[in-house]
């Protein structure tokens, strides 16, 4: 099975009004926020909202200035941008960190910046696996509008793409 997903993640405390609002998929593990892009959703958030979606990264697609904008309104200072592209367990990673939108870390291990981000993993798992990110395999499977996996689950919000 396949894993390819970009996703920001941050302290717990967010705007859930904000999330609702840019109609974002998120989930809550442990003391943090996984806010989980989808390519259909970013492009119509940034046409709507005018902001520049081209990324800094060869390594993540949304380390953009939209991303900085949608993790500044949701009330994220300290941030980890992170993108998986595995299948079959090959392929690769990467994640940066940033403060107030800009970066502090570039492109290092996804556990090397969510160590940084203050993840601390639980006995026995890495810091990727303390956040149960190997459960979130694919962005779209949380924005569908029939069958919505974020809907299955207490620790999520479900995303929408907005038209």
């Amino acid at each position: 099975m396949g894993h390819n997903i970009c996703a920001i993640i941050g302290q717990k405390n967010i705007k859930i009004d904000k999330i609702k609002e840019f109609a974002l998929a998120t989930a809550f593990e442990n003391e943090f926020a996984i806010v989980i892009l989808d390519f259909d959703a970013m492009l119509y958030l940034g046409s709507k909202l005018s902001l520049n979606m081209d990324s800094e990264s060869e390594n993540i697609e949304w380390a953009c200035e939209l991303s900085f904008f949608i993790s500044k309104e949701i009330g994220m200072q300290k941030y980890a941008i992170i993108q998986t592209d595995y299948f079959g367990g090959m392929g690769d990673q990467c994640a940066s960190l940033y403060e107030d939108g800009k970066i502090v870390v570039k492109e290092k291990s996804i556990n090397e910046i969510l160590k940084k981000l203050g993840v601390i993993n639980k006995e026995g798992l890495n810091e990727f696996d303390t956040l149960n990110l190997s459960e979130y395999r694919n962005s779209e499977y949380y924005y569908w509008d029939e069958h919505n996996w974020a809907e299955k689950k207490d620790n999520m919000i479900a995303g929408k793409i907005l038209k």
